[in-house]
C-alpha cells in the first residue's frame, strides 16, 4: 500500500510542532502537505488549499487545547471536514497536544494525545505510527445518496455554527498566515 498524502492542519501557535512533525514524516516517506511550506508568494491561497484537500488521503489536526481559532483555521477545518464527511475514503486524525480533550469538531474520531513538552524525542514517532496504522485500515464505503445526505446535513451544522460563532465570539479577521 502506498504511503497516503497527508494534510497537515494546524494553528499558528502551534506551527513549530507542524514543522517538526511534517519533517518526520517527510524522513519516513510519506508525502505532507502543510501551508507554511507549500503555500507560495503569488499563489491563490484558496485555489491551493481547495487542491491539497482533494489530493490528500489523510488529515492530520494538530490540536492545542489553547490555540487560537483564526479566521484561516477555521475556513481550513470547514472545508477539510466537509471533504472528509463527503468522501469516506478520507480520513481524519486529530492529535491532540496535552492531556485535553479534543474539539468538539473532533469528537467522533479518536485522538492521538501527544506532549512534546514530556515526550520530545518520541512524540513524532507516535504520530508517524499513527499515521501509518490510519493507512492500513480500511474505511466503509457510503453511497452516492448517504454522501449527498452527508453533504446536505453538514451545511446544515455549518451554518448552524456560523451563526453561534457570530453570537459567541464575532469575526475575527485574520489572514492565511493564521
Amino acid at each position: 500500500m502506498a504511503a497516503p498524502n497527508v494534510f497537515v492542519s494546524y494553528a499558528s501557535d502551534t506551527r513549530p510542532l507542524a514543522e517538526e512533525l511534517t519533517d518526520a514524516l517527510l524522513n519516513k516517506g510519506i508525502k505532507t502537505w502543510a501551508g507554511f511550506k507549500d503555500l507560495q508568494p503569488g499563489q491563490e491561497w484558496q485555489l491551493e488549499l481547495d487542491r491539497a484537500i482533494e489530493n490528500a488521503d489523510l488529515f492530520l489536526f494538530l490540536v492545542d487545547p489553547q490555540s487560537r481559532v483564526t479566521t484561516w483555521t477555521d475556513f481550513e477545518w470547514r472545508a477539510i471536514l466537509t471533504k472528509a464527511w463527503a468522501d469516506s475514503g478520507k480520513r481524519v486524525l486529530p492529535v491532540v497536544l496535552g492531556s485535553a480533550e479534543p474539539p468538539p469538531f473532533l469528537r467522533k474520531w479518536v485522538a492521538l494525545n501527544v506532549d512534546p513538552v514530556s515526550e520530545p524525542r518520541t512524540w513524532t514517532n507516535r504520530v508517524v505510527n499513527a499515521v501509518e496504522s490510519v493507512q492500513s485500515t480500511s474505511s466503509p464505503t457510503l453511497s452516492a445518496r448517504n454522501r449527498r445526505e452527508r453533504v446536505k446535513r453538514l451545511s446544515e451544522m455549518a451554518r448552524a455554527v456560523k451563526a453561534l460563532d457570530r453570537q459567541s465570539f464575532g469575526d475575527t479577521l485574520t489572514g492565511p498566515g493564521q
